[in-house]
């Protein structure tokens, strides 16, 4: 043993070498399998994204007015 665990799990520096274009390729192949997942999951399930009809600010149409 070398100095009573003064060194910290996974151990050493961190490796360099990996090249920032493999990253970005790796980055760019991620993000595209997500969208084309997402469009196939949409194509077959086609969800309804329609959105309901917008009622008044406070709460309700005419049930809710007050009456002199």
């Amino acid at each position: 043993m070398n100095g009573g665990g003064s060194k910290k799990f996974g151990g050493g520096r961190v490796p360099t070498g990996t090249p920032s274009l493999a990253w970005s390729s790796v980055v760019v192949v991620v993000v595209v399998s997500l969208i084309a997942g997402a469009s196939i999951v949409h194509n077959i399930y086609k969800p309804d994204m329609t959105l309901p009809p917008v009622e008044t600010a406070n709460g309700g149409g005419e049930g809710n007015r007050k009456k002199d």
